[in-house]
């Protein structure tokens, strides 16, 4: 007659190591979340300052990216890369793209052109 239930189970001393371990993880995650609430407290001395400075900067940057998508200018001037608006750019590619084995093969060597070392100057 078959017996049942005569699986191996953990002895007395795994169940305490593996109570303590998972004691041992939820105080540690306990710990660390606390001092990840303690840094982030927007209560803090300096928060609010360092949150205005964060945004000033972040609206100067969108600000500078704005006008380069608008305006033109140099990249590269060694390899001959300059910036279009985005504008221009889209007219560009479409009229590009009436011929499209022309504008693939253009955008081919361009790009080739963009990945080559710049030349290397002369100091004579």
């Amino acid at each position: 007659m078959a017996r049942y239930g005569t699986y191996n189970s953990p002895g007395g001393f795994k169940l305490t190591v593996y109570g303590i371990a998972i004691l041992f993880a939820f105080f540690a995650m306990f710990y660390f979340t606390r001092s990840m609430y303690r840094e982030n407290n927007v209560n803090r001395p300096g928060a609010q300052a360092r949150a205005a400075e964060r945004l000033k900067a972040r609206d100067e940057i969108r600000q500078k990216t704005a006008e380069a998508l608008k305006s033109g200018g140099d990249v590269d001037k060694a390899k001959g890369i300059v910036r279009i608006p985005i504008a221009r750019a889209m007219e560009m590619t479409v009229k590009a793209y009436e011929n499209p084995e022309s504008a693939r093969s253009n955008l081919i060597a361009r790009s080739q052109k963009a990945a080559a070392p710049a030349p290397q100057q002369s100091f004579e």
